[in-house]
Order: structure tokens, then sequence, then C-alpha cells
């Protein structure tokens, strides 16, 4: 009876330890997350490592964009020069309001992964080139054309609308098992203050099949 018991006592005392191991383990991710935050503006580039034998849906090989055509809304403009990450650990922004230019740390429109494209919503001067971004509706096309020659044809999956303080940097940027679009720029209520918006607007895409 003895014996019994202090096998089970040894069992409860393995699996306190266990439990405080785990915890502790957590907790320390958490403060390293906590220490690490990155603001939402932060990217981390995506990894696009999915095997290829659990990939069905179309990819195309690694090409710069050099245009980009919405039908649904009437726009065409071209891409400036690839965006990097500013010294404040911020995306860079296109330079002028009648271009775009897409994540270079990403992979390209029609790659495998989440090709990441911005561009500005408005200027001193009046609408900038996304201004009408927010009137695409599900299944709308998006058109790329990349400098091999081909043109990779999006469809439009979703569109959300989030806090610049609560921007979701997992959706956005994450690893994803299919190649993917999301088109980036500012929306809701501009802080005169900060010289802000309030809001990002994102629309989600997905390469179109054959």
């Amino acid at each position: 009876m003895f014996d019994r018991l202090t096998t089970v006592l040894k069992l409860k005392t393995a699996r306190l330890h266990h439990l405080m191991v785990a915890f502790t383990v957590v907790f320390a991710l958490a403060s390293v997350i906590s220490v690490l935050g990155q603001p939402p503006e932060i990217l981390v580039p995506a990894t696009n490592s999915e095997p290829e034998n659990l990939i069905s849906s179309p990819i195309l090989p690694k090409s710069e964009p050099l245009q980009i055509r919405i039908p649904k809304i009437n726009l065409t403009a071209d891409f400036e020069e690839s965006l990097g990450i500013t010294k404040t650990r911020e995306v860079e922004v296109p330079e002028e309001y009648d271009t775009v230019g897409y994540y270079k740390y990403g992979p390209t429109p029609g790659e495998l992964g989440p090709a990441v494209i911005l561009g500005h919503v408005d200027s001193v001067a009046g609408p900038a080139i996304f201004y009408s971004l927010g009137q695409l509706d599900i299944g709308d096309e998006i058109e790329i054309d990349r400098e091999d020659g081909t043109t990779a044809i999006f469809e439009v999956t979703k569109l959300e609308r989030h806090l610049q303080s609560g921007f979701p940097t997992e959706q956005v940027y994450g690893n994803i098992d299919h190649a993917g679009l999301r088109l980036i720029t500012c929306s809701g209520i501009f802080d005169k203050g900060v010289q802000r918006y309030s809001h990002n607007l994102i629309v989600f895409a997905k390469l179109k099949g054959e």
C-alpha cells in the first residue's frame, strides 16, 4: 500500500513539474514577444517554404511587377521601385500618388505566398491611386503585368478595415498555401495632428487558375 501511494505521489509530482516547465516556456515566450513587439506597419518577411506536393492552386515563378489594372474601378497604375523598411522599422510607402509599390521582402505577385502592394488613398491635391479601392467586391479581378511577359490575374476574396493600431500583420504577411495578393491603403479618419489615418483598408485576393 505504501509503495503504491509513493508511486502515485511521484506521478503527480512529475506531472506538476511538467506543467511548471510548460508554464515557464509560455511565460518566457510571451515576455519575448512583449519585448520584441512590433508596430503594425513593421513586416516580417514571409518565408514561403510549403512543400510543392501540398500545393494545389496555381503559382508563377518570381518576376517583378510592371503594371496593375483593376477594371471594376477603372484603375491602371505603374509600379515604382519596390518598397523596403524605413529606419523606424515601418514599411516604406510609394513616393508618388499615381503609382503603387510592392513589398520587396515578400513574394512577387503570382509567386507562392502573399504579395503585398501599397498605394496612397489621397494627397493634398485630391484623390490618389487607391482612392476607390473600397468599391471592390468579392469576385472582382485584379490584373498585374509582370516583367517575364505574363499577366497574373487575381480574384478578390474579401475586404477588411482595421485600426492601424491593430493591423493584422500575420494575416497579411504570414505564409499561405497559394499565390495571394494584398492591396493596402489608408482608410478611416485623418488625424491632422499626427498626419495619419485611423484605419487601413486591405483587399485580399487569390491567383486565378487557368
